[in-house]
């Protein structure tokens, strides 16, 4: 039974690549490379440069896959705010587009869509359950939502097999950008002096890419399919200025600290998740924040800019 990957070449589709080949599965990757990178994936799989608008009859013509993990489009909040018509090009016409050529081609497929936590918005005092109210506060969480609403209306309407995964704070080897990322590049060029962005007390519940890789392998085989939208994330809640100084631990410095007080448009102050609906599925994080932290740090020494 074959599985795609669209976006497999980026940060978490090729950590997603990668785990399936360890099974002894060869997924069929689908990106564009319009963000992700070739040389993320470290070993042979068959590989179509293509946007996910490009799919057509004759791509299933091979036959339908099993499984459809689709993690194609852009996760920049900065980028949606900056253009909101183009986010809706990277995010929402794609994922309706492919939902299309499912019904029409290959109707028996389960698609795995890769949601975001943000499309909450948000919330001061306790975490986002999925019976929560929705409310977006940045383009990009509301194309997010649209795809997923499309998702779950496909699967009502026309009997399609679908589960939202709603991310939260993903970080990890390959990814270069998002917090952590971008924590590790500044202590990297510079040990003595560090300034963050914000006042060091945003809330945010961070997720390594093995730990999303697991739950986007847990989902495929043991979720309903039945539109349903999952909350992902790792269960350890920090805030800013703590994973300052768990970063600083771990790459052995004591840097001046400075907080701009700054707050970017569309960012949530608080972000954290209830992740009790994928926990019934059996899931539990086997990355923790420190062993995770150290782990990309470790990489980026390697594979710095």
């Amino acid at each position: 039974m074959s599985v795609w990957i669209t976006g497999g070449a980026g940060f978490l589709g090729s950590h997603l690549v990668d785990a399936l080949l360890r099974r002894g599965e060869v997924p069929v990757v689908i990106d564009d490379l319009s963000s992700g990178d070739a040389a993320n994936l470290r070993a042979p799989c068959p590989f179509h440069q293509r946007n996910v608008l490009s799919l057509d009859a004759n791509f299933f013509q091979s036959g339908p896959p099993s499984v459809i993990y689709h993690l194609a489009g852009d996760a920049l909040v900065s980028r949606s705010v900056a253009g909101p018509v183009a986010d809706m090009d990277r995010n929402l016409r794609p994922t309706l587009h492919l939902l299309e050529q499912l019904r029409h081609h290959a109707p028996n497929t389960k698609l795995i869509f890769a949601s975001t936590g943000a499309v909450y918005g948000e919330n001061a005092e306790r975490p986002f359950a999925e019976s929560d109210g929705l409310f977006p506060i940045s383009p990009y969480a509301v194309s997010k939502l649209a795809s997923e609403r499309y998702c779950f209306a496909y699967a009502r309407t026309y009997g399609l097999s679908t589960c939202s995964l709603r991310l939260f704070s993903v970080y990890g080897r390959r990814q270069r950008k998002q917090v952590v990322y971008d924590l590790i590049r500044k202590l990297h060029a510079d040990s003595r002096q560090l300034t963050v962005f914000g006042d060091g007390t945003q809330v945010r519940d961070f997720s390594h890419a093995a730990n999303i890789v697991d739950a986007f392998l847990l989902a495929a085989e043991k979720a309903p399919f039945q539109g349903e939208a999952i909350n992902v994330a790792g269960g350890e809640t920090v805030t800013i200025g703590e994973l300052v100084d768990l970063i600083a631990e771990a790459m052995d410095v004591n840097p001046s600290v400075q907080f701009t007080g700054a707050r970017r448009p569309g960012d949530s102050q608080r972000w954290i998740a209830d992740t009790a609906a994928l926990r019934s599925l059996g899931y539990s994080p086997h990355v923790s924040l420190r062993d995770g932290l150290r782990d990309t740090i470790e990489w980026y020494r390697i594979h710095p800019e």
